[in-house]
């Protein structure tokens, strides 16, 4: 079984710290993702990670998606 703490950082925020076997790691992982958090918070946890990697790329804030039309079937064909 992993070793857990928290800890509370200088902002307030408390943090879950783990510690696991190497061989662990990925079944450690995994239980995080689906079983600890709600679905709302896998979809605001992807986001924020996204968020962070364009930042450090230098881009600002998440890009808007284009839009995409689809057409099944030409108007002017029979």
């Amino acid at each position: 079984m992993p070793e857990r703490r928290t800890v509370l950082d200088g902002r307030g925020r408390v943090w879950s710290v783990s510690k696991v076997s190497w061989e662990e790691a990925e079944a450690e992982d995994f239980r995080f993702w689906y079983e600890e958090l709600t679905p709302a918070q896998r979809v605001e946890a992807v986001a924020e990670a996204l968020e962070s990697s364009l930042k450090t790329r230098g881009v600002n804030g998440v890009p808007r998606l284009r839009r995409v039309h689809r057409r099944i079937k030409c108007p002017w064909s029979e």
